[in-house]
Order: structure tokens, then C-alpha cells, then sequence
């Protein structure tokens, strides 16, 4: 299964035995985690090679196994470094009109490649980890004053 810009692969929902081993692998990397610049994870091969594996492709394999030990499928998808509005809206979950009053009031930086916008995939991502920030912060404030007014979980 290999990739190209814009191509993307898909493993289907596993069943049976291929889903145990997903399970085994996902119980393994829970009870292994890799800390940030902390130890190192190795794949071997059959016959004794082994090679590093990237933190940030550690994580990726760790949530991967998750969803195919729950009987979730997986797609995976290449994302050029320089996005079109369309795949920057598509990455966000929001609408490309959307995206573009966002950029036109500078809430992400853009640039233009003739008359065309692209944006650089660091962008787009600081921009949403700034909206899940945003978010949390709100919930949390939302928490806080819920508890302090004596709204309970109660029925």
C-alpha cells in the first residue's frame, strides 16, 4: 500500500483473528507508550533487521490499531505540504467559503499562486489546534460556572 500526493489507501473493518491481533497490538502500545524524547521503538523484520520508528509514526501506528480493534476501518490519505482551499476546508470539517472569510479576515495565513490561494499544511493544522484549544478552554469556563450555579448531573 504505497502512496503518492493525493492518492490515499483503506484498510477495511478486520474480523476474527486480524482483529484480535489489532486488539494484542493496541493492549502492547498502551502498556508500551513512547514518551516524547524518551526511548525508542524498533521494527524487526523476520530475519533480524531492524529499523527506528519515528515518534510521530509511532503514535499513528498506536491510534491505528486502536480503530481496527474496535472493527473500524482506516483510510489514510498523502496531504502535500501546500494546500488548495478546497483540501484546507475539507482538513478543517468546514465549508471552502468559510475557509476563505477565515483567510480573508487573517485568521490563517495564505498566500496566492497566480490567482489561486494556497495555504502551507503547518498553517491549517496551528490553526486547529488553536480552535481545539479555543474550544476546551470554553468547556472548561462552561464546567465552571455550571458548578458554581449547583447544576448537577443528577436526574
Amino acid at each position: 500500500m504505497s502512496l503518492s500526493t493525493g492518492m490515499a489507501a483503506s484498510v477495511m473493518p478486520t474480523e476474527g483473528a486480524e482483529r484480535r491481533k489489532a486488539a494484542a497490538m493496541e493492549e502492547f502500545l498502551v502498556r508500551h507508550p513512547l514518551a516524547a524524547g524518551e526511548g525508542v521503538a524498533r521494527l524487526v523484520s523476520a530475519d533480524g533487521e531492524e529499523v527506528e520508528v519515528p515518534a510521530q509514526m509511532f503514535d499513528v501506528l498506536h491510534q491505528i490499531s486502536a480503530m481496527l480493534a474496535r472493527g473500524d476501518g482506516v483510510a489514510i490519505s498523502a496531504i502535500s505540504r501546500e494546500l488548495t482551499t478546497t483540501e484546507a476546508a475539507r482538513l478543517l470539517g468546514m465549508s471552502r467559503p468559510t475557509l476563505v472569510r477565515l483567510l480573508e479576515n487573517g485568521s490563517i495565513a495564505s498566500h496566492r499562486v497566480g490567482s489561486h490561494r494556497r495555504l502551507f499544511l503547518r498553517d491549517v493544522l496551528a490553526f486547529r489546534q488553536r480552535q481545539m484549544e479555543e474550544r476546551r478552554k470554553s468547556y472548561e469556563a462552561l464546567m465552571w460556572e455550571s458548578d458554581a450555579l449547583g447544576f448537577t448531573d443528577d436526574v
